[in-house]
């Protein structure tokens, strides 16, 4: 092949990377989160809900055709801002359950069947399966860890050597947009820019450690903006809330407590207002 035709080639191909780069640039997030709204009440407005038979672990989502009461007379409307996008999730209660409310932190036991909005399923949990059903709403879609915050856990009523069961759980469908999804990703099934929905149920709640330092993953949220993942307090890439050494003074936060209570956060021993694990000069 001549030089010139290589070298033509390879421009189309710096020319298409290019343009796919600035079309990744000007992606709309508000404008898509205004579609994903119109799409998800359109379809909430079209569709009503069918509690589960016996035996049967959620219920069903169907096209009105007989007068039935809509969804979207039924849902909570949940108004959220993320990366500056204002988004609306619906959420349908159909159990509250009964004990805990998870924050956006925990590890949570689940069940869950989730579908797109053309009722293609593409995923479900529908027996409490130890290493399917743990979840930390860390490392789960925004969808999930905004939507389960409003349903309580259940109670544990498992028998040895039985199945494992629960009663009084917290039930319920979750309507998410895209941006709180899978966004303009493509991601199996779901292609960009895609609201789905999931049935949910709550069964437990366990207030998350993920680096077992002795403060709890709410509590490594120092800024209150909702998000772990943003807050490092020793700049060294490792979130605080999978750093077993928060401030980077080589003794782990774990062993910071100096009043032996078995909590670091309330431990000054400079009396400086900052506590010793994420103060890397505390004498």
């Amino acid at each position: 092949m001549k030089l010139k035709y290589i070298i033509t080639i390879f421009s189309l191909f710096i020319i298409l990377i290019a343009c796919n780069k600035d079309d990744d640039e000007k992606f709309d997030a508000a404008g898509q989160a205004i579609i994903d709204d119109e799409t998800l009440i359109e379809y909430l407005s079209s569709h009503y809900y069918i509690p589960a038979q016996d035996g049967e672990p959620f219920g069903t989502i169907d096209t009105i055709q007989n007068n039935e009461t809509s969804l979207y007379n039924q849902v909570v409307t949940q108004n959220i801002s993320h990366n500056d996008i204002n988004y609306k999730l619906y959420y349908l209660k159909i159990a509250e359950g009964l004990n805990d409310n998870p924050t956006r932190y925990d590890s949570i036991f689940v069940r869950y069947r989730g579908f797109r909005l053309d009722s293609i399923k593409f995923d479900e949990v529908t027996t409490y399966n130890t290493s399917k059903s743990w979840l930390t709403l860390t490392s789960v879609i925004q969808g999930w860890k905004y939507g389960f915050p409003n349903f309580k856990s259940g109670t544990n009523i498992s028998q040895p050597g039985q199945p494992i069961k629960f009663t009084d759980t917290g039930k319920g469908v979750l309507f998410i947009p895209s941006g709180l999804a899978y966004g303009n990703i493509a991601t199996g099934s779901i292609s960009e820019n895609s609201p789905i929905l999931f049935h949910i149920e709550l069964a437990l709640v366990v207030r998350a450690d993920n680096d077992n330092d002795g403060v709890l993953n709410k509590d490594e949220d120092l800024d209150g903006d909702g998000e772990v993942a943003d807050d490092d307090t020793d700049e060294d890439g490792v979130p605080n809330y999978v750093d077993p050494d928060d401030d980077n003074d080589g003794t782990p936060t774990k062993d910071e407590d100096a009043n032996g209570d078995g909590d670091p956060t309330n431990d000054d021993t400079d009396n400086d207002g900052i506590p010793d694990y994420l103060d890397a000069d505390n004498t």
